[in-house]
């Protein structure tokens, strides 16, 4: 209600006495030798990489040909937007006048641009531009001489700048030899993780706490950034606190950016319809740098390219190039809505070579519900709702055919990404029940939802419980928000956590309502262990072509998915229209684009392509199905990022019918369509 009423609280409204303020110098050019910097004279510090000498971390990554982003240019830059160096002022508005006293002398270098300069150009690190090449072959291989047809797409994603509200923020502080950090974080302890290996740091001298409210995240608040580390330096070498308030400039420049990626794919088949697998190469655009989680990706897309489908085969390769850009990473979806659309736009041309029914191929070709399956990548899939999700998908299919639309129809699955868990913790006592958890809301119903299982578990009323969410000093040992995980492995945790406490009582011999009244605290905490879950999803949409105007429009998307369980219905559908929001903006308008120089040619979120509500000519039905609950606590399967994997690939086809012709890149181009 806080958020509604415009009273929640947000990074920029905390501050402390004494606070300066952090700017930082970037980069004019997209590649260059740093010669010399001139630091602004008003500034009380000046941090150059002399004083640095630190990279962020790459995780969840061993191999390949990594070069990791320096928190300053150390001695070259490598996009534009890079910071130089930074200081610190006494007011945010000489952070301006200062950033008007500053400059570098930078020696501009050719610049690598395009995926296709990057294989064949210059190295920007070393010797190759390839940072990553993997090859996932699995299944059964020999399958592949069985093939009677094959079909084959190329389509080319352009990159996505994810714009939350909120931009990026942190304010930080020392006591003694603790570093207190407050930003806006979808996980605390991502990022004192971050910090912990960037400042040679034991975990234990970091606090880390997310702001009261998060203005959206989209994956680009996880992890740590360069001015985390600066304002943390900054901070102890003035000792006063630091806040560094990214702004929307700012923000259009820097890491991460998402989807920039081009496929080339064969689905291989017999004629009767029955697919057996896929072949081909996907490319990604990394950007600069590594960061991240960022080198998982080409092997990530690449494992759930079989999509709910009865696939033999795989045989993909995966590369990841670097070029002068801003560092890739996770976008809303992070790799699923991309794998969706490729096996999508193959299962589409394959119905179009074989002249059957598109719901009727994918139909046959469906994974059987309520059995675990495994992909040829080695994915797996728990049992779950997969056909009768598309049975319900293919009657709104039906029902739009004969009022004469010419519907597509697609299957999916989000991948629900809960290991290794989540950490929770639940004490009752003095008249209340204090909830405590590593999820890291950031426009979600996160407290809602916490309150409302605990609540039903215990048989007590919402409003006694207080839910604390995203900090380190709440609990030992978190995860976040991410990968659709939080009403999954988040309230697996906390129920087991209310399990646990549930336990202790009765072992002492206390009801919960003497707990609940006594002057004594009792608590309970946890780290679940969860295991991924699939949550299958089916969509239908249809869309329009005006050939006069020079335009399409897509009108309905109907989205159905077996939630496994419904916590709070409302939630579930608000995810959805936003993450399809986001998804068809993509096919339609969204685009950050590069000049040959590596300059950015959008300089606001509405040249970058965000559609106003006027461009937004869709209207996105929700329907979730409660068919499989999970084995986990609550039962639920996440549903986050559903919505990006259902708009993108069946807003794509939809338009590709309207049009009547493939689209072999995306955004679409609105020249095409005269």
């Amino acid at each position: 209600m806080k958020v509604v009423k415009g009273e929640a609280t947000y990074t920029d409204d905390i501050g402390f006495p004494d606070t300066l303020y952090l700017g930082v110098y970037r980069s004019p050019v997209a590649r260059g030798i740093v010669k010399s910097v001139t630091p602004p004279k008003s500034a009380l510090l000046t941090i150059t990489w002399d004083d640095v000498r630190a990279y962020l971390p790459v995780r969840a990554y061993e191999g390949g040909n990594i070069v990791r982003m320096p928190v300053l240019a150390d001695g070259r830059v490598n996009f534009v937007g890079q910071p130089v160096f930074a200081f610190a002022v006494k007011d945010r508005y000489e952070v301006e006048d200062a950033l008007d006293e500053a400059g570098a002398d930078i020696e501009p270098l050719r610049p690598i641009i395009t995926i296709e300069e990057a294989l064949n150009g210059e190295p920007i690190h070393g010797e190759t531009n390839v940072a990553v090449d993997v090859r996932v072959k699995g299944g059964d291989l020999e399958q592949r001489v069985n093939s009677e047809v094959e079909v084959e797409r190329s389509i080319t994603l352009h990159r996505v700048v994810a714009n939350p509200i909120e931009p990026k923020g942190v304010i930080v502080r020392w006591e003694g030899d603790r570093l207190f950090v407050i930003g806006s974080f979808q996980s605390a302890f991502r990022v004192r993780a971050d910090l912990q290996e960037t400042l040679g740091m034991p975990p234990e001298k970091i606090t880390v706490v997310s702001a009261p409210n998060v203005g959206g995240g989209f994956g680009n608040k996880i992890s740590a950034y360069p001015e985390y580390v600066l304002a943390a330096i900054a901070s102890k070498k003035l000792g006063r606190p630091v806040k560094w308030i990214e702004t929307r400039q700012e923000h259009l420049l820097s890491p991460i950016q998402g989807r920039s990626m081009r496929a080339t794919l064969k689905l291989h088949a017999r004629r009767s319809g029955t697919v057996l697998g896929i072949s081909g190469e996907i490319v990604i655009d990394g950007g600069a740098y590594m960061m991240g989680i960022g080198p998982v990706f080409p092997n990530f897309i690449i494992n759930m390219l079989p999509g709910p489908y009865k696939m033999r085969f795989i045989d993909v390769r995966g590369l990841m190039v670097y070029t002068n850009k801003p560092p890739y990473g996770a976008y809303r979806g992070a790799g699923r809505p991309e794998a969706a659309l490729l096996h999508e736009v193959l299962m589409e041309a394959l119905a179009e070579e074989l002249k059957l029914d598109p719901a009727e191929l994918r139909e046959r070709n469906l994974v059987e519900s309520g059995k675990p399956h495994t992909l040829p990548t080695g994915l797996k899939l728990d049992p779950a709702g997969y056909r009768e999700v598309f049975a319900e998908a293919r009657e709104v299919y039906e029902r739009l055919k004969r009022e004469g639309k010419r519907p597509v129809i697609i299957a999916f699955f989000n991948y629900v990404s809960n290991p290794p868990g989540e950490g929770a913790k639940v004490v009752v006592g003095k008249g209340r029940v204090k909830v405590y958890a590593g999820s890291g809301p950031h426009g979600q119903a996160h407290w809602s939802t916490f309150a409302r299982v605990v609540a039903q578990r215990l048989g007590a009323d919402e409003d006694v419980i207080d839910v604390t969410l995203n900090s380190t000093e709440s609990i030992k040992e978190g995860v976040g928000t991410f990968g659709s995980r939080t009403s999954s492995a988040g309230v697996n945790a906390v129920l087991s956590a209310v399990e646990g406490l549930l336990h202790i009582l009765k072992e002492k011999g206390v009801t919960l309502e003497q707990a609940l009244n006594s002057d004594e605290e009792y608590s309970y905490e946890t780290f679940a262990k969860a295991d991924s879950v699939v949550t299958p999803g089916a969509a239908v949409a249809y869309a329009e072509a005006d050939g006069e105007l020079c335009k399409a429009y897509v009108r309905e998307l109907h989205v159905f998915l077996d939630v496994g369980r419904i916590l709070i219905r409302s939630e579930v559908e608000g995810q959805v229209i936003g993450g399809a929001a986001q998804a068809l903006a993509q096919v339609m308008y969204e685009k950050a684009d590069f000049d040959e120089y590596g300059n950015p040619k959008y300089s606001s979120i509405s040249d970058e392509g965000v559609p106003s509500s006027a461009d937004v000519t869709w209207r996105t039905y929700v329907h979730p199905m409660e068919v499989y609950p999970t084995n986990l606590l609550g039962g639920a399967r996440g549903i986050g990022e559903a919505g990006t994997s259902a708009g993108l690939a069946a807003g794509t086809l939809a338009v590709e019918r309207a049009l009547g012709r493939r689209l072999n890149e995306l955004p679409l181009d609105p020249s095409a369509l005269c």
